[in-house]
């Protein structure tokens, strides 16, 4: 096995490895909290998943040849390139509607149909005429859709960032791994193919944990202890507020656009609940509220 191959074979196991802990967790906080939020990123995770399984399983048969058959090869080659590749084309743009609060169904039933009739073209290209000129035409036709849609979620993202409707503290996350995730993205669609090196596995790492650990924290977040923590630590009602949005992982400046005060209030009314509260920090303030 070529070192380049042993290195590209680990890099995509351990990628799998953080990514199918993530996803148990993703299914977890989907059948438990039954949001918009939690299910669409399931769907979109799921398909990230389909890709970078599928490209180890490939990476595998590269690295010993004859270990896999030709027949399984080809089944793991359709589920990286048409399910996993056509389900990230089709859950991106919802799952950065539900991140950044976007309630439009005819613009996603828009984006449904797009998909589709790129994926019934594809088909049509590589199986039905089955020559190398009109396969490379649907490569480009379906990279080129791809494009189209990442600038699209790009757009959403920007646009909406600071819209209320927006899910608070996962939206500038989900932002800043946009970004990040461009640059890798570009060359995976332009130089990636037939390359050692694909940069979308690491961006899912990446990503898989940082949205899984923010709705994570979110779940901490104790509305309907509210009236106990308030009584038992004797917090005003802004106090409460504040209280609350450190439970759901906000920061300072986030609770201050949220309750229309300043930064500097929190500061001091988070002084004045660790002391009624008895605590030091904010993981602390977290851990007491939940066990309320």
């Amino acid at each position: 096995m070529a070192t380049v191959q042993r290195y590209w074979l680990g890099y995509l196991f351990v990628s799998f490895a953080v990514g199918v802990a993530c996803l148990g967790v993703a299914v977890s906080l989907a059948v438990r909290r039954r949001d918009a939020v939690s299910r669409a990123f399931l769907a979109f995770y799921a398909a990230l998943s389909i890709m970078v399984t599928a490209s180890l399983v490939l990476a595998f048969a590269d690295a010993a040849p004859g270990e896999i058959s030709g027949s399984i090869r080809q089944v793991f080659e359709y589920l990286e390139s048409i399910v996993g590749f056509y389900g990230l084309m089709l859950t991106l743009p919802l799952f950065a509607h539900r991140v950044f609060g976007v309630d439009d169904r005819r613009r996603e039933r828009l984006l449904v149909a797009t998909v589709l009739a790129t994926l019934g073209l594809q088909h049509v290209t590589e199986f039905a005429l089955a020559s190398t000129p009109w396969d490379e035409r649907g490569d480009w036709l379906e990279n080129g859709v791809l494009i189209v849609i990442v600038i699209y979620a790009f757009w959403v993202a920007y646009s909406h960032l600071g819209s209320a409707d927006a899910h608070r503290p996962l939206a500038p996350r989900v932002f800043a791994m946009l970004v990040l995730g461009a640059p890798g993205g570009a060359y995976d669609i332009f130089f990636g193919e037939g390359s050692s090196l694909r940069i979308y596995p690491l961006w899912y790492c990446v990503t898989s944990v940082v949205v899984t650990w923010t709705l994570v924290q979110g779940e901490a977040e104790p509305k309907a202890a509210r009236p106990r923590v308030a009584d038992r630590w004797g917090l005003s009602e802004r106090e409460t507020e504040v209280a609350d949005g450190v439970a759901r992982g906000l920061s300072n400046k986030d609770i201050a656009a949220a309750l229309h005060i300043s930064p500097n209030t929190v500061k001091t009314h988070l002084r004045t609940i660790f002391e009624k509260a008895g605590v030091r920090s904010r993981f602390e303030l977290i851990s007491r509220m939940s066990g309320l």
